[in-house]
């Protein structure tokens, strides 16, 4: 048996998610979404909000290296 990780609080089936991704989404309060595929992360939707805050956490970051 072996225990996957998942970088969301969120999850839902890959055939829930195909069904309607928008309601998943909502559903979700703005959160990333892990999309399982026997019952193992097979890859996340993130809501464009948060994509952009991550986005801008990477660029932060890179920028902040280039100072140091």
């Amino acid at each position: 048996m072996s225990v996957e990780r998942m970088m969301a609080g969120v999850s839902a089936s890959i055939t829930d998610f195909k069904a309607n991704p928008n309601a998943i989404i909502q559903q979700s309060g703005g959160e990333a979404v892990a999309v399982l595929k026997s019952n193992a992360p097979c890859f996340y939707a993130v809501p464009p909000e948060l994509f952009e805050m991550m986005a801008e956490a990477v660029e932060d970051l890179a920028l902040l290296t280039q100072a140091r």
